[in-house]
Formats: C-alpha cells, sequence, structure tokens
C-alpha cells in the first residue's frame, strides 16, 4: 500500500482532469484545479467544491478524490471508501434522503472520483420541474378561516425553532471566527477544512428546495406585515365594518 506523502497538486490536477472528461468541460485541467476549494483533506481523501457554468447556469459541485491504494486512519483504503461512498450516496438518491446527489464517478489505477452536487442542482440537471420562485404573491394570504388552528400552532412551532435556529447560528459564527483569529496568529493562512456536518449543512443550504418553504413563509410574513402596517398608517384606508 502508498505511504509516501500525499502530493496535492497531483491530486488537484487528477480531480480536475476527472472534471473536464465527466463534464466534457473546455477549460483546461490546470484552469480547472485552479478553482477547486478545498474542504476536506484526509490521508487518502479529499473533498473538493466548485462553481461551474452547467446548462442550467452556475452550479456547484463536490467533488470526492480517493488514493485507491492508499491507508488511511481508520485502517481503510481509498479504495474501501470510494465504494463505500459511492453506494451511500447513490442509497441516498433512490430513496431521495436529504444529502448530495451522485452526477458521475470513474476511477483508474490510481484515483477513484465521485461528482456530487445539491439536490435540487441534481434535479435541474436531469430536467426535472426547477423550485418555484420564493417570492410572495398577493394571493398567498393567509385568510382561510377553517385553518386558524394550523396557522396558530405551525407558527409557534416556527417561532420557536427560529429562535433555537439564531442562537444557534450566532454559536458557530463565534467559533469559525474564533478558529479562523487562532489560524492566523499561528500562521496558517490556509482556508479551514469543513467538518462533516459543516459540508452537510452546506449542502443543505444549497439546495432552494431544502430551505424554500421557509424562505417562502418568511418572505409571505414580512409581505404581510408591511402591508398592514402600511393599512394601519393610511388613513383613507378601507377598514373592515366593526
Amino acid at each position: 500500500m502508498t505511504t509516501s506523502p500525499l502530493d496535492s497538486d497531483a491530486l488537484m490536477l487528477a480531480t480536475a482532469q476527472f472534471l473536464v472528461q465527466a463534464l466534457d468541460l473546455t477549460d483546461a485541467p490546470d484552469t480547472i484545479a485552479s478553482d477547486l476549494s478545498p474542504m476536506k483533506r484526509d490521508a487518502n481523501a479529499a473533498i473538493s467544491s466548485i462553481q461551474l457554468d452547467t446548462s442550467i447556469g452556475l452550479a456547484g459541485f463536490l467533488v470526492y478524490t480517493y488514493v485507491l491504494n492508499r491507508v488511511g486512519g481508520e485502517g481503510k483504503t481509498g479504495l474501501e471508501l470510494y465504494e463505500a461512498g459511492l453506494e451511500t450516496l447513490q442509497l441516498a438518491a433512490s430513496r431521495n434522503t436529504p444529502g448530495p446527489r451522485p452526477v458521475a464517478h470513474a476511477s483508474n489505477e490510481e484515483y477513484g472520483f465521485i461528482l456530487a452536487t445539491a439536490p435540487g442542482t441534481w434535479r435541474a440537471l436531469m430536467g426535472h420541474t426547477p423550485t418555484e420562485t420564493i417570492e410572495a404573491q398577493p394571493d398567498d394570504a393567509l385568510t382561510s378561516a377553517n385553518t386558524a388552528q394550523i396557522r396558530e400552532e405551525a407558527a409557534g412551532a416556527l417561532f420557536d425553532l427560529l429562535q433555537k435556529a439564531n442562537a444557534q447560528a450566532v454559536t458557530w459564527l463565534s467559533a469559525i471566527q474564533a478558529a479562523s483569529r487562532q489560524a492566523h496568529e499561528s500562521g496558517d493562512e490556509s482556508m479551514i477544512a469543513f467538518t462533516d456536518a459543516e459540508t452537510e449543512l452546506a449542502l443543505f443550504l444549497l439546495d432552494e428546495d431544502s430551505v424554500g418553504s421557509l424562505l417562502r413563509t418568511m418572505n409571505l410574513m414580512v409581505a404581510t406585515a408591511q402591508e398592514q402596517a402600511q393599512q394601519a398608517m393610511d388613513p383613507e384606508a378601507n377598514w373592515p365594518a366593526g
């Protein structure tokens, strides 16, 4: 098994060559390699992100690269990780569970590659109906009297969850800022690698369908609140009969 130090430049170039072949890109591999952003590096595996111009516009992708004959910290070869990673992504796609969707994969004697993207991007690339607009529409007003209880309970739950989510966001921002300062003070100017949980969260947020309903709700609530405030301040507003 391979034990020599991992050559990052060779890894990036090999990954770029895979992308050129998988997506039929016209850019040179060394140009693609310079656009790859490292997200995680292990002894025998790496995750990189890249934005590419596709048939649906600019889209974000993840590229998993495995050094097949190298043993990692957990005693597994890159080949084992490649096969397990591909199986996991394919299973998630077949079951329509959250997580990245595999777009292409390939391997040679030295490397294994998996190209993946967010579910929403994958659906668009496959020609499925794109996510509907999240802009609030005039006929979206919440006026159905028989749904009052559902609205009340859902609004209360959303309020509680959004407060908790915002608190977690404050915690995460404080931690990432502290990590950035520590890296700067130690002289390490390289990008702080995402953890597995951060990678999963980033992909979740990249998919419009993941938070589309939430964004639509927030836009609708704000639009409705602004309209009601404007009516309250308008002396010529048509008030309902009391």
